[in-house]
């Protein structure tokens, strides 16, 4: 069961970025500096009729670490979001050869939806090699580039968990909000990197999975905002059913465990439908974050209401792991 949990737990560091800290090093050159840790919470509100909710303020939000009251800060739509870095991992096995004509329609949506102008992106195909075409750019026309040209391989494969552990590496020094967006059908085919080993390196960089499949599980996932479990059924869900989840499908385990979310694409314009679901999603969130408290290591639960407004649905990160 510690094995188990371990695996949904997702904390953040907060690093200095490296030009402040050369500044810092070099007007007190004997002063030894420290990092911080924070945790960091994407958090969505939504209303009963599924609608987000953008008025809330800091004074709305109570958080609790192990139930006991944090202060934290909060950076949201209004105010300002930080920067978006995403990685966009594609299957491109010769399974995927349908999926990726849709897909290479939707190089040019990244940028004005998902990242802007302020963030960046990089594309990487897995299918028996991993292969980054683009490493992270806010140049739109590159990261296009790169879509339209996704091909399909004729051997079988898919390192998918062996892809998100090069994301993770190279997500390690990315400034702001970290997200993988992961376009598959959904298994693993032939990586040396376990789920276990892929989740935990999830965990470890603060990223935030969500998954737009193209399988029969696709089905299965009720994407609309309105019908994510609450905290009850997510807490249930955590502890006694990701096992069963991470065999049968093991994205969405991943963006379960890191608030994000697993959008199907079916349908003729279903993949377009996940990029602009994903865009709102990422600036519909709350970010809150506070201090990692470091005299109680291993599992803390996070609990995140809004009492003053009953009704509302949270949804958000419920664990992390403290070193």
């Amino acid at each position: 069961m510690k094995r188990m949990a371990a695996c949904l737990l997702l904390c953040v560091g907060a690093i200095m970025p490296q030009d402040v800290a050369q500044d810092v090093a070099q007007e007190h050159p004997r002063t030894f500096q420290s990092q911080a840790k924070v945790v960091q919470v994407p958090v969505v509100v939504t209303g009963k009729d599924g609608k987000t909710v953008v008025d809330l303020t800091l004074g709305d939000f109570r958080v609790l670490d192990n139930g006991i009251p944090q202060q934290a800060t909060m950076d949201d739509f209004i105010s300002g979001l930080p920067p978006i870095s995403l990685a966009i991992a594609i299957q491109s096995s010769g399974t995927s050869k349908l999926a990726l004509q849709k897909i290479r329609q939707i190089g040019n949506m990244i940028q004005p939806l998902v990242t802007g102008a302020r963030g960046q992106a990089a594309v990487v195909t897995f299918d028996k090699e991993i292969t980054w075409l683009q490493d992270f750019t806010r140049d739109s026309g590159k990261i296009n580039g790169a879509v339209k040209s996704l091909t399909a391989a004729r051997p079988a494969g898919a390192r998918m968990f062996d892809a998100i552990a090069q994301v993770a590496d190279r997500m390690r020094q990315r400034p702001g909000r970290r997200v993988l967006l992961l376009m598959s059908e959904g298994h693993d085919q032939g990586s040396e990197t376990k789920f276990q080993q892929a989740m935990e390196a999830v965990e470890r960089e603060g990223i935030q999975v969500f998954g737009a499949h193209y399988s029969s599980y696709a089905m299965s996932w009720i994407s609309k905002p309105e019908d994510f479990p609450d905290q009850g059924e997510l807490n249930e869900m955590f502890f006694n059913q990701l096992a069963r989840l991470a065999t049968e499908n093991p994205v969405r385990a991943m963006a379960l465990a890191s608030g994000g979310s697993d959008f199907p694409f079916l349908r003729e314009r279903g993949i377009e439908d996940a990029i602009e679901r994903l865009g709102a999603e990422v600036y519909s969130q709350y970010i809150l974050s506070f201090p990692q408290r470091g005299d109680a290591a291993g599992l803390h639960q996070i609990e995140i209401t809004v009492p003053n407004r009953p009704g509302l649905r949270v949804r958000s990160r419920r664990l992390y792991w403290a070193d």
